[in-house]
């Protein structure tokens, strides 16, 4: 195990690799954390992961492994351990000769060879499989024979791109648990890259946010997911839009949508009001229980025993849960969106960038963040986009744990027309 320490780290981004640059990008994690740096597809993920394992030079910054600068080591001095997304397991080789292939390259004496693979077997579950063909596994199988092989040389830091992008959803679920309990046996210190945040917050402790090259955003991953500091941030994290318009009488207005109250943003300004999926219920029209906002539904989806209701608001249609009664409403029926309290987030824009009306689009999200996040849990520090917590609300009082993750909120570009706000609201 050891802390690992990324200090303005930046590459030029080179059309001759296709990797994208990466850009002033400073975190830590500590020793035995699990941290996921997730974004979209060209973020600069895997960019970022090749230059902590030494396979790219840097253009400038530093890489620490317990403060000692790695950053002009060749990648086999690092203590750095790089797995692949496409595994490259060696299809000639059995489960067991895989996994030790590394160990023989560097002269490990066989004895001590042997007991490495017996005993990471054992922690991956394949000590039945020793002898099996590599074409034999199934895909999951062959993931965790790809852990034990890069887990095999004890590597300091563990490094894991995109480790579960070629598996399907439903083995996927499962794989997640798996892969977080055989590092956690290991007590490894890891960094995986992914564009799916449900990966983020089943495996990780922590969570970057890249956004072209850059941190938008890093923390412990409750903190990241739960209080968005920009509307960028917000978006990746499945979040979608009540209200946007300017403000008047203390509320953001939206014609044909409707108004939600937010405090203190001056009436010269818009504001975009943003909810995750998973905090939105619809409810009637007439309960006097929404935020204010309400919309027709267009959809009804069953989510086992209780449904989902996509609402159209104004040019987009949100996801909600409908917890009413067992019987889900008509399409067409008006109903109101409620929120959960503190859970609402509002972000300053400008004027000139309010939403023109236009046909209805979905805005739902597959990547549902743990629900209901309590907004007291400590954020990270603010960046220059100044990021503004509105106070919380008794009611939701709670002692978080510090985090065990230093890194700063952002160090993208600043942008002060997208202030944000914690809504303590219903």
């Amino acid at each position: 195990m050891a802390t690992l320490e990324v200090r303005s780290l930046s590459r030029a981004g080179s059309a001759a690799s296709e990797l994208p640059a990466v850009v002033g990008v400073s975190f830590t994690v500590r020793e035995g954390r699990i941290c996921a740096v997730a974004g979209a597809p060209g973020s600069g993920k895997t960019a970022l992961l090749r230059l902590l394992a030494g396979l790219d030079a840097r253009t400038d910054g530093d890489v620490l492994l317990d403060g000692q600068s790695i950053a002009d080591q060749a990648p086999h001095r690092r203590g750095v351990g790089l797995m692949f997304q496409d595994l490259a397991l060696f299809p000639h080789l059995d489960v067991r000769e895989n996994i030790a292939f590394g160990l023989r390259m560097v002269g490990w004496p066989r004895a001590e060879r042997e007991q490495r693979v017996n005993d990471l077997l054992e922690v991956v579950g394949l000590a039945a499989l020793g002898s099996a063909r590599i074409d034999d596994l199934t895909d999951g199988e062959r993931q965790r024979v790809a852990l034990a092989r890069t887990l095999a040389p004890q590597p300091s830091v563990l490094l894991l791109d995109e480790p579960l992008g070629a598996i399907d959803e439903t083995a996927r679920a499962r794989l997640r648990v798996e892969v977080r309990a055989v590092l956690n046996a290991l007590e490894s210190t890891a960094i995986f890259a992914t564009r799916d945040l449900q990966d983020a917050a089943a495996m990780a402790d922590d969570l970057v946010i890249l956004g072209e090259g850059r941190v938008l955003q890093a923390g412990p991953v409750g903190v990241v997911l739960g209080e968005p500091a920009s509307v960028e941030v917000a978006e990746l994290a499945g979040y979608v839009t009540l209200a946007h318009g300017p403000v008047r009488r203390g509320r953001v207005e939206e014609a044909g949508v409707g108004a939600i109250a937010v405090p203190d943003v001056p009436e010269t300004e818009a504001a975009r009001v943003m909810a995750h999926p998973s905090a939105l219920l619809a409810v009637p029209a007439d309960s006097g229980l929404g935020s204010g906002i309400v919309g027709a539904v267009v959809r009804t989806r069953a989510l086992g025993p209780t449904w989902c209701v996509d609402i159209a608001i104004g040019n987009r249609v949100v996801e909600t849960r409908w917890e009413w009664d067992l019987v889900p409403p008509r399409t067409g029926t008006r109903l109101a969106i409620a929120a959960r309290p503190g859970t609402l987030r509002v972000f300053v824009t400008s004027l000139v960038d309010l939403p023109a009306p236009g046909v209805p689009s979905v805005a739902t999200s597959d990547a549902a963040p743990p629900s209901y996040v309590s907004p007291r849990s400590a954020p990270p520090p603010p960046s220059p986009s100044t990021v503004v917590e509105a106070p919380v609300p008794d009611s939701m009082d709670e002692t978080p744990a510090p985090p065990a993750f230093e890194a700063p909120a952002s160090n993208a570009p600043a942008r002060p027309e997208q202030r944000h706000r914690e809504m303590p609201l219903n």
